[in-house]
């Protein structure tokens, strides 16, 4: 019995990673053919894509983590998602805050979600701007923002998600991390504006603010009833 439902968390687990390289392909491609007329509303700069969510939040990828991009924004503050990346500490008077998750279906971010929102709230107090990034500014670190934007913003998980959407198109945290952003929502509200539900295209659990993106094509949906499956 041991033996069976280890292979079935397997399976589940090569599920959710094929699943989430096909999110990542679609991302890939979404960057490429946006990246040069993209406007991220809130700020639209020769910096790059670089998206302010606040008045003292930035989210952004580590393409944009320079002394150019810390100078012109006044970051006193930075949050790395992205552990495969080496260190490269830009300014001696920056803080530096590196959380060691790697973007996989399967990774644990939820235990840094109060953590590195707190820290978010302490630099704001003080009248400081936190960056937070991970490689691309998709998946990591848009999940830290969404985190800080429900504790301390008080904005439901779908007020968040569709908030940020708007000032970074690009958005699209693992479904993983998304089961734990609705586990944190849960824990902070006592309810859930966000729930998962199965894609019959992916064949698997999906957040439903992705249902839209991942609609089963009509010829799929004519290649099964031929198969005889409907």
């Amino acid at each position: 019995m041991e033996v069976q439902s280890i292979i079935i968390d397997d399976i589940q687990k090569l599920r959710e990673n094929t699943v989430q390289n096909i999110f990542s392909e679609s991302e890939d491609a979404e960057i490429r053919s946006s990246e040069s007329s993209e406007l991220i509303l809130g700020q639209t700069t020769p910096l790059g894509n670089i998206s302010e969510l606040t008045e003292s939040l930035i989210l952004t990828s580590a393409s944009n983590v320079n002394p150019q991009t810390l100078d012109s924004f006044n970051i006193s503050c930075i949050i790395s998602c992205a552990p495969e990346l080496p260190e490269s500490p830009l300014h001696d008077e920056v803080i530096y805050h590196k959380i060691e998750v790697i973007d996989s279906g399967c990774s644990r971010i939820l235990q840094y979600f109060d953590p590195a929102a707190d820290l978010i709230h302490q630099v704001s107090s003080l009248g400081g701007k936190t960056l937070v990034y991970c490689v691309a500014g998709v998946s990591r670190s848009a999940s830290i923002c969404l985190a800080y934007l429900m504790k301390y913003q008080k904005l439901s998980l779908l007020e968040a998600y569709n908030y940020v959407k708007l000032r970074r198109p690009r958005i699209k945290p693992n479904c993983g991390f998304f089961k734990q952003l609705i586990e944190y929502e849960k824990q902070l509200f006592g309810c859930n504006t966000v729930e998962m539900v199965f894609n019959e295209f992916v064949q698997m659990e999906i957040p439903d603010v992705y249902q839209c993106d991942y609609k089963v094509p009509a010829s799929y949906v004519k290649k099964r009833c031929k198969n005889g499956r409907y």
